[in-house]
């Protein structure tokens, strides 16, 4: 942000590693003390959940609301920005609208929106939704924003710049002539890795020497689902063809090492960061037609978009592109352009300033007056 212009405070719910850089840089960081997360016990029924409901409202949203009030007591801000959303920052919401502060509620995902998330919303200023299509589910599912926005998420583009994929490739054995793609992600069920196999051991029918990186280590809930990829590959007999990176520290040079990089979530992604990252590197992807990558994928320009948990239409995709380098290239050029024109970091903060700017600007004494009746 512009920092002649806008002083920034920062709230976490716990400690992370960029906290030491943001308060050399001036910037206050708040870290609020932990607190349990209750779990119900036994029976998940209808009556369990709300318990499970109560105790969080009460020994979690309460009182993380209340330590919330001093720190916004003690830094004055002029408005409160919520980065997750109404459902994970009820405790925002209560503490802005205690504050009269205007509220501003950044929504990133397809969270379940109950009654107390609909009555708490009322107090919301600007609901922004980080797709056309969280934005539509936040206003369909009651929440009662002042005004809807949609603000696309952002990389630095010029930290995406092509090099290093060659190392990659020797690293793993992949002829520098090889056909190959790719998906990055952590290992869990959702993000679709194990239909990306069944691809590529149907795609390797008209491509032979086709190959695939899976870049990602497991995730804390996918340890059986990696194991069925394993299993997979290996009951396929695709274990020099599909290769199980890990965890990697240089994904950007395991992204520009692929011909084409794939997003295959099987059910709803809200946004697909790493759809643009590969993008950034000019290089042309293959999604489901399901979520944010619609918004993302200009289909047949930049990339394929495909039926979503269609492991057929995935593989002909692979097929297709692998073999016309031509419009592989072309693809990539367009793609680069694309998340240069739409989803650099810097038309992302542009337009939150614009938001910060229409809200300061048009809060009025009158308004904030209606804002404290409201609150209590």
């Amino acid at each position: 942000m512009d920092r002649r212009r806008f002083a920034p405070a920062l709230v976490l719910y716990e400690p992370k590693d960029i906290v030491s850089a943001l308060r050399a840089d001036g910037v206050p960081v708040h870290i609020l003390p932990p607190l349990p997360v209750p779990r119900p016990d036994g029976d998940r029924g209808r009556l369990a959940r709300a318990w499970l409901r109560t105790r969080e409202l009460t020994s979690v949203v309460a009182p993380r609301a209340r330590a919330l009030v001093r720190v916004f007591r003690a830094e004055r801000p002029d408005l409160i920005y919520l980065a997750n959303g109404v459902t994970t920052n009820l405790d925002g919401v209560l503490a802005g609208a205690f504050c009269h502060l205007p509220i501003i509620s950044h929504e990133k995902g397809f969270r379940r929106v109950g009654p107390i998330e609909r009555l708490l919303s009322r107090w919301v200023d600007t609901c922004v939704g980080m797709t056309e299509q969280v934005t539509e589910y936040a206003r369909g599912k009651g929440i009662h924003a002042r005004r809807f926005l949609t603000i696309y998420d952002g990389i630095n583009c010029e930290g995406f710049a092509p090099g290093g994929g060659a190392a990659v490739r020797r690293e793993f054995g992949v002829p520098a002539d090889a056909p190959l793609v790719g998906i990055v992600g952590h290992l869990q069920r959702w993000k679709g890795q194990l239909l990306v196999v069944e691809a590529i051991a149907i795609a390797r029918a008209r491509h032979p020497e086709l190959r695939c990186l899976i870049v990602g280590g497991v995730h804390r809930l996918g340890e059986d689902y990696a194991a069925e990829v394993r299993a997979r590959i290996a009951a396929a007999g695709l274990e020099r063809h599909v290769i199980l990176t890990g965890a990697r520290h240089d994904v950007a040079a395991c992204m520009d090492a692929m011909d084409v990089v794939i997003h295959s979530s099987i059910r709803p992604e809200p946004f697909g960061r790493v759809l643009i990252e590969a993008m950034a590197l000019g290089r042309p992807v293959i999604a489901p037609r399901l979520g944010g990558p619609c918004e993302i994928v200009a289909d047949g320009e930049t990339g394929v978009l495909v039926p979503a948990r269609d492991a057929a239409a995935l593989a002909e995709a692979i097929a297709t592109l692998v073999t016309d380098r031509p419009r592989c290239a072309a693809m990539g050029r367009a793609a680069r352009e694309r998340v240069d024109r739409m989803f650099d970091i810097r038309h992302h903060v542009r337009a939150i300033e614009q938001v910060f700017d229409d809200i300061l600007g048009t809060e009025t004494v009158e308004r904030r007056a209606t804002r404290a009746a409201a609150a209590v």
